[in-house]
């Protein structure tokens, strides 16, 4: 037998090729190995083609005798190479192979030796892999093993017996104690070199341990050469003693126990999958289970894989045992188990807990313990869950367990977990940074947590985050978090909206009591969320949605419909719909007195209708958009009435005084909502706007400037900062007053703002200053800019008086972003700095310091 550890190079190359066989060029391509890589792949093939070359030469001695030992070999190794054993759990096989190489070499020599233990691993590799880098590396380095240990066994020959040996030994008589320490010596080069060279190459490639790697995938095959070596011996010793006739007839015992090997493993090898597929489903329905109550808590997958690999770093720190290892594993993944028994709203609560809900949500891993006793880990899970909350001083829940009697696992578990929920935005709350979590860990330590795995932990982290960073588990912590506002984590309402009629009767209802417990518990879930996220939803549109989203957790609907009410124009147009026939509703008009709505908002009460159509008068629906019911209610917030909220049904024959009891109820507390948001939206155009000319303000050149280096830092594309000032304005408000510098303001600011594109952006800055900025431009092109604004700006004239008009210039000042500045200050005051040294120049050239008031008569004005 012989150990395929050459096979296992063929392996990771089929691993890490991903093209398919069409895409497959047999050129020769080492470019996806590193650099030492690539240094120690050139001198294996070079020694190894030199060592091959010379067995060819040496072929040239070889008799026909010899010609036909060498072909029924040759032979041998193709039949046994393509037919490896292969082992269970490991990357390795094993094949008979070897045999023949040995005994290639007894009767043979070196060369042959070397030329069939070529053709044997070039046999394998072209089996495994189609990358011709490994069918040139894997005969070559079988080639520098196979002339290394034939070297070994003719100098332990020549040793034992006192005299050089004949080479090759043939049929030479040489007695079995000779016999046995050379055949030693074989097998002991043979493995060492064989699994030395290949552990090298594939720990190169992974920028891995050599000795590691050799010691998990080779250190056991060692047996495996002996017995090659002690089944070479033998025939060698038969054919020497009993002759070639004796050989062939044990030849169909060897092939029979070859077939009882390769039948007993390929049904072990079955048998193991089968096994590993029960347990991949094990853990798959364990995970789908702790993803979803994660879901409850706003936790992400990312932060579970992220825990895994921390404990299980540590855990190999602590050189805990396998089944520890992955009772952490499992334990990263299956600990927060028990919230399934804690309300949502404890969950999910923003604020400090108070004590009573505290002590709710302290039941969690006694609970999570008890779910899990029943699954019956074979690795030690529970103590995991139970005691991951317990601390380090004795004050932790649920035993209050202290110091070293905590298990490890746990207060592994412990830190790991804090740190990475730390680090992660919630919907309750901000993430922390890296420093700031890892000090709230220090804080912690000798009170909350084992102050050694802390340490541990801490010193480890870098290797820890590499690892994540290879596996590309992004913390989730680049997403902005709008507030406090949180949706709800399951995939949609109990009743669809999106669900017709016909879709809605073929689903297999519930179990009665599921069902009326799934609705009481989404009912309070669903209120509770509508109390808590209304208030803090300050955009109209998102209101809104938020408002359909949490209505159809509670009341039935095909349609929903939010009407928002215009005082000044007395109608209500349909700014949000949902469900079904949206595009025929969605931005109708329905006035006081029309339909159902138009009662509704002339009434101000809730009204239900067994026939909602109506409301449909004015709109052409398909014909099979029937509805049966409708229910709406007004939205008022202290007497100003803000719109209405309209639900159409196909199915429900009614809404029912308990559904008009739920909208009565979202219908107040969304009004307020609304109300906040619409004032909110009223306030910030207030405070964006420049009152005077109605242009955006600095305020709002902040928030424009912000985006617009955002954009650009991600396009890498640079943008100008525009600054103007008036030349001479400040003689108009001294001659003709303040109101009429006013008219002239808003005029120059209309003249200036309707040469610049749509996307870019120009606004008052202050007094008789404006600021633009523009992008995708070049330097030339802002330039003649500049230019056209200064004509235009010259050829201006207002009418301040009967037959008396007035003239401004302006001088501009430019700044690009990233070569002048960073920041909206940096750009500003390299603007205004260009700007001042045009209006210097201006002034020299136009010989005069003002632009004063003149008398022209009215062909020549082109004012206002």
């Amino acid at each position: 037998m012989r150990n395929g550890s050459l096979r296992h190079i063929g392996d990771s190359a089929r691993r890490d090729i991903s093209a398919t066989p069409d895409m497959i060029t047999w050129r020769l391509d080492i470019s996806g190995f590193n650099r030492i890589t690539r240094l120690y792949w050139w001198a294996m093939a070079l020694a190894g083609a030199l060592i091959i070359t010379a067995a060819l030469i040496s072929l040239r001695h070889l008799t026909l005798h010899d010609w036909t030992i060498l072909g029924l070999l040759a032979g041998l190794i193709v039949v046994t190479s393509s037919r490896p054993l292969r082992i269970p759990n490991v990357e390795s096989a094993i094949s008979v192979s070897d045999v023949f190489i040995f005994l290639g070499l007894f009767f043979l020599g070196a060369g042959p030796a070397v030329l069939l233990g070529a053709l044997d691993n070039l046999i394998a590799s072209r089996r495994m892999t189609k990358c011709a880098a490994i069918w040139i590396m894997s005969p070559n380095l079988m080639a520098i093993t196979t002339l290394c240990s034939s070297t070994a066994f003719y100098w332990m020959l020549a040793h034992m017996l006192g005299s050089q040996p004949r080479w090759p030994i043939g049929e030479a008589q040489i007695s079995v104690t000779v016999l046995l320490p050379a055949l030693a010596a074989l097998a002991l080069v043979q493995y060492a070199i064989n699994s030395w060279l290949v552990a090298m190459f594939y720990a190169l490639r992974a920028s891995a341990s050599p000795y590691l790697f050799w010691r998990s995938n080779y250190l056991w095959t060692s047996w495996t050469f002996f017995a090659s070596a002690a089944a070479a011996g033998l025939v060698y010793l038969a054919v020497e003693y009993f002759g070639v006739v004796f050989v062939l007839v044990g030849l169909p015992i060897i092939a029979a126990s070859y077939l009882t090997y390769k039948t007993y493993f390929e049904r072990l090898n079955e048998k193991i999958r089968h096994i590993e597929e029960v347990s991949r489903l094990h853990m798959a329905t364990a995970e789908a289970l702790a993803t979803a109550i994660d879901a409850k808590d706003q936790t992400s997958h990312g932060h579970v894989r992220r825990v895994q690999i921390y404990a299980e770093g540590l855990a190999r720190i602590y050189k805990l045992s396998e089944a520890e290892i992955q009772a952490l594993r499992t334990g990263a993944l299956l600990h927060d188990v028990g919230k399934l028994a804690v309300p949502d709203h404890i969950l999910n609560k923003p604020g400090k807990l108070t004590e009573a809900e505290f002590e709710k949500m302290k039941i969690h891993p006694v609970v999570g313990a008890q779910i899990l006793e029943r699954v019956g880990f074979p690795y030690p899970v529970i103590p995991i869950i139970r005691h991951h909350h317990e601390r380090w001083d004795g004050t932790g829940y649920p035993d209050g367990l202290k110091a070293e009697a905590i298990p490890l696992t746990a207060r592994i578990l412990s830190v790991v977990d804090c740190y990475d929920a730390a680090r992660e935005h919630r919907q309750y709350r901000r993430g922390l940074t890296r420093e700031q979590a890892l000090d709230l860990l220090r804080r912690a330590s000798g009170t909350h947590f084992d102050p050694h795995v802390v340490e541990m932990f801490i010193k480890h982290l870098p290797e820890f985050e590499a690892q994540i960073a290879a596996q590309q588990i992004e913390l989730q912590q680049d997403q902005e978090v709008s507030g406090f506002i949180a949706f709800d984590p399951a995939t949609g309402p109990l009743w669809s909206p999106e669900l017709t009629k016909k879709t809605r009767s073929d689903l297999t209802p519930s179990p009665n009591y599921l069902h009326a417990i799934g609705r009481a518990h989404q009912e309070v879930y669903a209120l509770y969320e509508v109390a808590r996220t209304f208030g803090s939803s300050l955009n109209i549109e998102d209101a809104m949605a938020i408002i359909a989203n949490k209505l159809g957790y509670m009341v039935p609907f095909e349609t929903c419909v939010i009407y928002r009410y215009h005082e000044g124009k007395e109608v209500a147009v349909a700014e949000h719909v949902t469900g079904a026939y949206a595009e025929f509703l969605r931005g109708r008009r329905i006035y006081p007195g029309g339909g159902l709505t138009g009662y509704v908002l002339t009434s101000r009460q809730p009204l239900v209708h067994p026939d909602p159509m109506p409301d449909f008068s004015d709109v052409e629906l398909p014909r099979d958009a029937v509805y049966r019911a409708a229910a709406v209610c007004p939205l008022i917030k202290e007497g100003r009435l803000l719109g209405a909220l309209a639900l159409y049904s196909m199915t429900l024959p009614a809404y029912t005084d308990d559904h008009m009891r739920l909208l009565e109820t979202v219908s107040r507390i969304a009004s307020d909502a609304l109300d906040n948001a619409i004032r909110y939206a009223e306030t910030k155009v207030d405070a964006l706007t420049d009152q005077l000319t109605g242009l955006p303000n600095s305020r709002a050149l902040q928030l424009r400037f912000d985006q617009e280096a955002d954009r650009a830092d991600r396009a890498d594309k640079d943008f100008y900062l525009l600054m103007f000032d008036l030349d001479n304005f400040k003689p108009i408000n001294d001659t003709y007053g303040h109101p009429v510098g006013d008219d002239f303001l808003r005029s120059i600011s209309r003249l200036l703002s309707s040469h610049f594109r749509e996307r870019d952006f120009f606004s008052r800055y202050a007094g008789d200053e404006f600021v633009a900025l523009v992008g995708r431009i070049t330097e030339e092109e802002c330039q003649q800019l500049c230019e056209r604004l200064q004509r235009a700006v010259e050829q201006f004239v207002f009418c301040v008086r009967p037959m008396k008009y007035a003239r401004v210039g302006v001088s501009i000042g430019t700044a690009l972003y990233g070569r002048d500045g960073e920041t909206l200050d940096a750009l500003l005051l390299k603007a205004d700095q260009a700007m001042y040294a045009n209006k210097s120049r201006r002034k020299l050239m136009a010989g005069t310091n003002s632009f004063p008031p003149q008398d022209i008569n009215n062909k020549a004005a082109t004012a206002n």
